[in-house]
């Protein structure tokens, strides 16, 4: 098919949209999620131990156990909304546009003065769900792209100038991360791709 060599997608500031990109964050790219449940199962072992030994506190600990189990997902919630909280009410009435180029993402808001350029060798990795893009420029920061607003080109462009723009590690593969449906359908077409190989169709 034909593609374009230019994305651009705009898209309204969306304060559930941010709490999405950072749930995302927390569960697919941050450290925190494995600290916590790393506790929990500490935690949990010690409450079975304790309940087996009969002089033992088990009591005590199933009830220390519960208390951990309820609070973390409260923490998470309540840092995500504090960060969102946090952004500043012209941000809220703000457009985003992020213009992709195989040169460079250049992303300006109609707010805000002033551009954020990033060349592709800035970026940590890619990843794509079902409706965004996350382009991470460092293990904790990064810009979204919704895909329905995306105005000019499409995902098909984007993902092909990505792949060949993206920085790439020592096997010389690019750090482009797909999830859910996505992942699945990508692994049909490469399945597909390697049956069309072995049996020698171009």
């Amino acid at each position: 098919g034909v593609y374009m060599d230019k994305v651009v997608s705009k898209t309204k500031y969306n304060r559930k949209e941010h709490k999405k990109f950072y749930m995302f964050h927390l569960f697919h790219r941050s450290g925190t999620i494995y600290f916590m449940f790393i506790l929990l199962i500490l935690l949990g072992t010690m409450t079975v131990i304790n309940m087996m030994d009969e002089e033992g506190n088990g009591t005590f600990s199933l009830v220390m156990f519960s208390l951990t189990l309820g609070i973390i997902p409260y923490m998470i919630i309540s840092k995500i909304n504090q960060v969102v909280r946090d952004e500043t009410p012209e941000r809220i009435k703000s457009t985003d546009t992020i213009e992709i180029t195989k040169h460079k993402i250049t992303r300006s808001n109609d707010v805000i003065n002033g551009k954020a350029v990033i060349g592709w060798n800035n970026l940590d990795c890619v990843c794509e769900n079902e409706k965004f893009i996350y382009l991470y420029t460092s293990d904790n920061t990064g810009l979204f792209i919704k895909k329905e607003d995306i105005i000019e080109g499409d995902v098909e462009s984007f993902r092909k100038i990505a792949l060949a723009y993206l920085p790439r590690d020592k096997r010389g593969n690019v750090k482009y991360k797909r999830y859910g449906k996505i992942k699945k359908e990508y692994k049909l077409i490469k399945k597909e791709e390697k049956r069309k190989k072995k049996l020698g169709i171009r």
